[in-house]
């Protein structure tokens, strides 16, 4: 990492120089070069607006998989606790959306900048608000902790290197700023966007999903919900057969239910007194209507 780094840092620098293209060593466009790296460095600045798009286009991919449910009540009420679960997060001011997937799969999904969701498979294996909570829980935390976007920066740092050594010199042709940067985001997004799908089929880093059980027994706290259905929800999951198709994805992504088990349990303890309402009755109505 710290190599990459040095690289990106040495290429800035060389800017100064080799502002553009045109200047070759060994039939190398050192100016192509230079500012392939410099886009490199800008790839692994995050603002708001490029949060927002790789939002978007990891959301696309996932409604590519598995299209919105089209019971509009069941999205609106998933809605409700997701909104006010993330009201109570460290990023209330995104612009949260909580959709349902119609897939038999047993999961949740999340994508930077507010977008999360819930399988309509799972949905049928929870047994109450709080434990619905729980699920959406979690993936906030992914946002607010900003995981993936860290592993897509991780990802899109070790593809950029990789191109820069098979630049071509017609990289960048002569246009005004304003194509040149629409056409830089776009490629971006698509690079992004291939990264999407590796990304969800591996998973996050066990840290990553850890920190995020964790992290959600606090803001289901804070949202007021009974924090043990977090315990609840994983034990209904190691409850059902491994080797069930429906939860292949969620197994190929997360530790073992037992193992994230094991690793909130010293924070359940903390909140051994805590009797937030599971709200049973409520879930069932809007699902199970």
């Amino acid at each position: 990492m710290i190599k990459h780094q040095f690289l990106i840092v040495i290429c800035a620098l060389l800017v100064v120089s080799c502002n553009a293209t045109g200047v070759k060593i060994a039939g190398v466009d050192v100016g192509a070069l230079v500012n392939q790296g410099v886009n490199v460095y800008e790839s692994q600045i995050f603002d708001e607006r490029k949060e927002q798009q790789l939002g978007e286009n990891l959301a696309s991919v996932l409604v590519s998989v598995a299209p919105i449910h089209q019971d509009k009540q069941i999205n609106k009420y998933v809605n409700k606790v997701g909104r006010h679960l993330a009201n109570h997060s460290s990023r209330p001011t995104l612009n949260w959306q909580f959709a349902v997937l119609d897939s038999d799969d047993i999961n949740a999904f999340a994508a930077p900048a507010g977008f999360v969701f819930i399988t309509s498979g799972a949905l049928l294996q929870l047994d109450s608000e709080a434990e619905l909570a729980a699920m959406l829980a979690h993936e906030i935390i992914h946002i607010t902790k900003q995981h993936h976007v860290e592993k897509i920066k991780e990802l899109s740092l070790q593809s950029a290197l990789t191109e820069m050594v098979f630049i071509s010199a017609d990289a960048y042709q002569t246009q005004n700023d304003s194509d040149r940067s629409s056409r830089n985001l776009t490629q971006w997004a698509r690079a992004l966007s291939s990264m999407a799908t590796e990304l969800y089929s591996k998973g996050l880093d066990r840290d990553d999903e850890i920190e995020a059980d964790i992290e959600a027994v606090s803001l289901m706290s804070k949202a007021g919900y009974d924090v043990f259905a977090m315990a609840s929800v994983l034990q209904r999951i190691a409850s059902i057969t491994p080797t069930d198709s429906a939860l292949a994805s969620l197994y190929s992504t997360h530790p073992q239910p037992e193992e994230r088990l094991d690793e909130i349990a010293s924070t359940l303890d903390a909140f051994d007194k805590f009797e937030g309402p599971n709200l049973q009755e409520r879930y069932q109505k809007n699902i199970f209507k």
